[in-house]
Order: structure tokens, then sequence, then C-alpha cells
């Protein structure tokens, strides 16, 4: 499992953890939402869940919760390399 912190503000999507930044958009679905983010590594010694890569394109499908989100995704064009992400609310963006 690993962790980090996204920032919500708009359709805007930024985030972090302690090896890689996420950039992208989030916007309506139906009842859910799409997510589509450029993951990019910026600690050569990290890994993500998939591996070494320096950088990827992930693509989720998710729904609020009570507390926050639940999505499901994979990398783009590699639907084997997926990832269930849950997600906590903890403030509104400034």
């Amino acid at each position: 499992m690993s962790e980090g912190i996204a920032v919500f503000k708009g359709e805007s999507d930024n985030d972090g953890d302690s090896g890689y930044t996420y950039s992208g958009s989030k916007r309506a679905e139906g009842p859910g939402f799409l997510e589509k983010l450029t993951i990019k590594r910026w600690d050569p010694g990290s890994e993500s869940v998939f591996g070494g890569l320096d950088q990827f394109e992930l693509e989720f499908r998710g729904d609020a919760t009570a507390s926050g989100s639940s999505a499901k995704g994979s990398i783009v064009g590699r639907s084997e390399a997926a990832l269930v992400v849950e997600g906590c609310y903890l403030a509104p963006a400034a």
C-alpha cells in the first residue's frame, strides 16, 4: 500500500507521494467521475506499484463515498496493470 495526497480544485487534480507527482483532471461522468492522470517519477530511487517506470498515464472511474471516493483504474493501454484507490476527504482546497 502506498499513501499520498491529492488536491482537487474544479476539474484540476494535483497529487503526489514519496516518489511520484500526479497531475491531470477529474470530471463528472454519469453518477460517478472519470479521472486522467500523468504520473512522473521525481525520486530516482522510488518505484511505483507498477515497478520502476519514469512516467505513465492512468485512467480511473469511480464514485464519491460518505468519506471521500473509491476508484478503479489502470495504466492507459495496459488494462492488466490495474489498481484500486480509496480517498479520504480532508478539507476544501483554497
